[in-house]
């Protein structure tokens, strides 16, 4: 684990902090812009298929997208929220770790970042949003077929997740709290741009109960194996249609 991430992820979440290391890390590693190469996503998103009897391609690219959007969003942004921590994710400078079936594992970063105070939820959030997410999903959708709505969507589930989980820690006075839900809030980004990440789940009230349903199905039910999630928009398994909206 980081040294500087080590007061975050203790106890039970230390398996968070693990997916993020150093140059210590002996493991095999490749820069996350290699996955930019011709077919390169495309060979380790069908190495990860093999794990499904009927390998739907772009539900396959969804639940890849997945595990790397969990192994590297959640650390990250917990990070980031909780100890007001700038960790250096910019996607040139970070490596990546496979499992051998070709999904992500871990993140090697260039160093344990730096402590900053942002002004506001652009400058706090932008490396990750810029600096990352905005070329690996553009690449996942081109290598897959999948549309990048559904791939912002996985995003943005998971950013609502650490999101919530930090108000329940820290309260939502705190100021990274505060930033983190006007970045959900904001239908805007950088030069009146669409924030690609705004409102990426719903609450309702149910049998007495608060609901949360994603906006977004992340179409997993076109892999037969699959059920839909806990979280799907969907009330029930619907049949496999040709194509899916971009």
């Amino acid at each position: 684990m980081i040294s500087s991430l080590a007061p975050l992820f203790a106890g039970d979440l230390e398996a968070l902090g693990d997916h993020l290391v150093l140059a210590a890390d002996e493991r095999p590693h490749m820069a996350c812009s290699a996955l930019l190469e011709k077919n390169r996503l495309a060979l380790l998103l069908n190495r990860f298929g093999e794990n499904y009897a009927e390998a739907e391609p772009r539900a396959v690219a969804s639940q890849w997208s997945k595990w790397y959007l969990s192994r590297l969003v959640t650390p990250v942004l917990a990070a980031n929220i909780v100890l007001d921590r700038k960790l250096p994710i910019g996607f040139e400078e970070t490596g990546i770790i496979l499992s051998p079936d070709g999904r992500a594992e871990a993140f090697r970063l260039r160093d344990g970042g730096q402590a900053f105070t942002p002004s506001d939820f652009m400058v706090r959030f932008e490396d990750l949003i810029d600096g990352h997410l905005s070329l690996i999903i553009p690449a996942l959708s081109a290598a897959s077929g999948l549309s990048q709505k559904v791939l912002w969507s996985n995003a943005g589930n998971i950013i609502e997740n650490v999101v919530a989980s930090c108000a329940r820690k820290l309260g939502e006075e705190h100021a990274g709290v505060i930033h983190a839900r006007q970045l959900l809030s904001s239908r805007s980004w950088r030069d009146r741009q669409p924030n690609r990440v705004f409102e990426p789940v719903r609450y309702s009230a149910s049998g007495g109960e608060t609901v949360r349903k994603r906006r977004v199905c992340c179409i997993r039910y076109l892999i037969p194996s699959l059920s839909l999630c806990k979280t799907c928009p969907l009330d029930e398994r619907p049949a496999k249609r040709a194509g899916l909206p971009r």
